[in-house]
């Protein structure tokens, strides 16, 4: 869920219902379709939708991707904001984003707008339930590092272990599952869209 945990100098919990409510409600439009068509190709109800779009609902990862991917845009596309030529994303203030099933929290540290979409996030997770990720668009891959702790990673039917350093690229267009062997578990991960 978009986190209103206070972090020194994050962005106000606020804003960020109203960023998402605004690319929200404007990729819908621009699409011309129905909060009903939307809703049910996001697996969400039309309610929960129109909350999302008022800035009212305060939606998690999970109900995030179901609406990027009922959109057919990047999760990014959501939560970011534009950019001026030179971007700096001091330590604090990135997009939180916590998973509502698991104990994993993306921060989103910056995307692309060009036609090979990239995204960047610093991942925080702790031990406990494990992050079971739906497929992205087909053709994306995912490059994860662990920068603290240590990380199960990949496709579902085969994730592999990583300690400090490791890199893993995998697949992300089919189940894959984020799993923290160690609390306090970070790494850093960069989205490629197809």
């Amino acid at each position: 869920m978009l986190d209103a945990t206070p972090v020194p100098d994050a962005p106000d919990p606020g804003e960020l219902r109203r960023r998402v409510a605004t690319a929200v409600q404007e990729l819908r439009k621009r699409s011309g379709r129905s909060l009903s068509d939307v809703a049910t190709a996001a697996g969400i109800g039309k309610s929960t939708l129109h909350a999302i779009e008022a800035g009212d609902a305060n939606p998690g990862i999970e109900t995030l991707w179901g609406l990027a991917q009922a959109l057919g845009v990047p999760f990014g596309a959501l939560l970011d904001q534009p950019t001026p030529m030179v971007r700096v994303v001091r330590a604090g203030e990135a997009v939180r984003v916590a998973s509502e099933d698991s104990t994993m929290a993306a921060y989103l540290l910056g995307s692309t707008g060009h036609v090979s979409r990239v995204e960047l996030y610093d991942l925080h997770l702790a031990t406990g339930p494990v992050r079971d990720a739906d497929p992205h668009t087909e053709g994306t891959i995912e490059h994860v590092v662990v920068t603290a702790g240590r990380l199960r990673v990949g496709p579902i039917d085969g994730p592999v272990d990583l300690e400090v350093g490791d890199l893993a690229v995998f697949p992300a267009d089919r189940h894959h599952r984020y799993e923290a062997l160690e609390p306090d578990t970070r790494a850093v991960m960069l989205i490629e869209y197809a």
